[in-house]
């Protein structure tokens, strides 16, 4: 049965798409909303934010002139000067609103591609802000099977405790040229594993032990590197409870 974290992550997809009509994981999640208040009101607020910038967005739209303006500034660029300075004030006007619109489209959206740092430090922010995933399933075997359909090469061991929980789900993540996949499963908590290929991020301290770092909020971060790739596991959990989870798993 669906909880209230998985149908928050599947809900969060949809605050400016129109829902599906053929999708029953979207149907079950809409369905606990409706009977949750709490998560029904976060769904209708996130919605009405992202409406609200959008239609900010909107009013930036060039004025209808801009093109007739430049072709006339640049065919008379150097008759005319006061055209020049149209142009220049169009151009200007023009490149806000391709960086709004990129901002819009990258960071509210869907902005998981755009975080940045370190990988341990961008996978707990990732995981703190809330992912976005693309994948749902409560069968991690299937979503290690979905991960590797997209051309995403897992490992051969991933830690079996963490496998045994009940999936959330799993999405590619463009932080590499090989792309680092993310996996959720649910144990109390939401547990998030991050995977990348070995040496594609320098800054990531090697070490075949488990390393623990408390972050803000109850969060923990664990990180080691195993099998030619790097691991980073983040749950708002204690670091008995990481340990607890790696535990019967040998890097």
């Amino acid at each position: 049965m669906m909880d209230k974290v998985e149908a928050k992550l599947i809900l969060a997809n949809y605050t400016l798409d129109i829902p599906p009509t053929d999708d029953p994981r979207f149907d079950e999640a809409l369905a606990l909303a409706k009977r949750d208040p709490e998560l029904m009101a976060w769904w209708t607020q996130a919605k009405e934010d992202d409406s609200t910038i959008q239609g900010r967005l909107q009013e930036f739209a060039p004025p209808p002139d801009l093109r007739p303006a430049l072709e006339a500034s640049m065919e008379n660029v150097s008759r005319w000067r006061s055209r020049r300075r149209v142009l220049v004030r169009y151009l200007a006007l023009a490149a806000t609103v391709v960086l709004m619109v990129n901002v819009y489209f990258t960071f509210i959206v869907d902005r998981s591609d755009a975080y940045a740092g370190p990988l341990a430090e961008r996978a707990f922010n990732y995981s703190f802000d809330g992912p976005r995933l693309k994948y749902f399933n409560k069968d991690t075997t299937k979503i290690t099977d979905w991960l590797e359909s997209q051309n995403f090469e897992l490992p051969g061991q991933l830690p079996p405790k963490f496998l045994a929980q009940e999936g959330i789900g799993c999405r590619p993540l463009n932080w590499s040229d090989s792309k680092v996949a993310i996996i959720c499963v649910d144990a109390e908590v939401v547990y998030h594993l991050f995977v990348a290929k070995e040496g594609e991020f320098e800054n990531f301290d090697l070490s075949e032990e488990f390393e623990y770092e408390p972050q803000k909020a109850g969060w923990t971060v664990s990180k080691w590197e195993s099998q030619g790739h790097l691991f980073v596991l983040t749950a708002k959990a204690s670091q008995e409870r990481l340990e607890s989870m790696l535990a019967g798993y040998t890097p």
